[in-house]
């Protein structure tokens, strides 16, 4: 069951099962963002230096796992985990810890959040278009990124227009102006299947993102979140080639669909529906629903997660660029210390030597 948080009610911890979802009231999880931020500040923490740790980072050789951490109780990241807490597994086999760096000591590596949206084609179910018009609601969440983070923005269409519409910047207020821009209405004509090109677009967007990401030095961290109600599907075979693209850079998928938004329909045999949704559950990420006031309690929640992430490098037996399990736990002892305590991470990796061609 994929994760859904309700934040126009409620946001949910980040489980796999409906059962195990810990309700948080809206207005709650407002004073303990503000809280968490005052005391753990992602706005107020002095910068560290990264330079040493992210130049080591670039190594091919060296896998990274980026984990997120849930605390039952309130919902917010664990911030005083250390190497000695967690166990990593390849396949099955434990393999030795070799890095370990932690968003709360601020030495964890560079990550660019692209704001990802469909196109606006004239009032589609589904899509972005609940988004138009209200894409200032998202700005207050901007201003609790750290002074370095970047925030970039990008669009698919079904007519098969895509591009990396704002590139990563630090800058404020300029990601709200292009996501204004995007998601105005446009006339739409194509013809032929246009789901079906909208299709093959939504995976070339997101090839674009990550080869932004293989070209920058060091390689930051790509973080895809995408604003829409996830109302399309792809085939699964497709879909899982630009999973695993996104894997080999290790990058996360979060997305945040407004609560008005209808539910998924059927789809056809072969093709796996709210693909955003899959992403997400591959990644390591999360999807929200939100009204409109709850716009910004999400962005913020996911950029708390982000900030707060450990990151988890070991050395991987075999480089075959193949799928390996992945998993990542906590020692008795820190279970012990931490009852309930939930960690959230891709569930694969793919070892490989080198950037793929196409990425560089």
């Amino acid at each position: 069951m994929q994760n859904k948080c309700e934040l126009a009610l409620a946001v949910c911890g980040g489980t796999r099962n409906a059962s195990q979802i810990k309700y948080i009231a809206l207005g709650t999880l407002g004073l303990l963002l503000v809280s968490f931020l005052m005391s753990g500040s992602l706005a107020q923490q002095p910068e560290q230096p990264r330079t040493a740790q992210t130049t080591i980072r670039v190594q091919s050789s060296l896998v990274l796992v980026d984990v997120i951490s849930q605390d039952p109780k309130n919902g917010l990241p664990v911030q005083d985990f250390k190497k000695e807490d967690f166990r990593v597994f390849d396949n099955g086999n434990e393999v030795p810890i070799a890095s370990f760096d932690s968003g709360a000591r601020n030495n964890t590596r560079p990550h660019i959040v692209w704001l990802a949206v469909i196109c606006n084609e004239g009032g589609k179910i589904g899509g972005s278009a609940e988004f138009a018009g209200k894409e200032s609601h998202f700005r207050p969440a901007l201003d609790h990124l750290d002074k370095h983070d970047t925030v970039g923005v990008a669009h698919w269409c079904d007519n098969g227009d895509t591009r990396l519409d704002l590139l990563p910047t630090e800058d404020r207020d300029s990601p709200i102006r292009a996501l204004a821009e995007t998601i105005e209405p446009i006339s739409f004509h194509v013809g032929g299947n246009s789901d079906a090109v909208g299709e093959i677009t939504y995976r070339k967007m997101l090839r674009l993102i990550i080869q932004d990401a293989h070209r920058r030095n060091p390689q930051p961290l790509p973080v895809v979140v995408f604003l829409d109600g996830d109302h399309t599907g792809q085939p699964r075979s497709e879909l899982d080639q630009v999973v695993d693209d996104i894997l080999e850079t290790s990058g996360i998928v979060f997305g945040i669909k407004d609560e008005r938004a209808p539910k998924v329909l059927g789809l056809s045999i072969g093709e796996q529906s709210q693909i955003s949704h899959y992403m997400a559950k591959q990644t390591g990420g999360q999807y929200f629903t939100a009204d409109t006031k709850g716009y910004a309690a999400a962005l913020d929640m996911i950029f708390m997660q982000l900030h707060f992430r450990y990151e988890l490098g070991f050395i991987p037996p075999t480089i075959d660029g193949k799928r390996h399990k992945l998993k990542v736990e906590l020692t008795k002892e820190a279970h012990a210390k931490y009852k309930g305590v939930r960690l959230r991470f891709r569930p694969v990796y793919i070892p490989i030597s080198e950037v793929p061609a196409w990425a560089r």
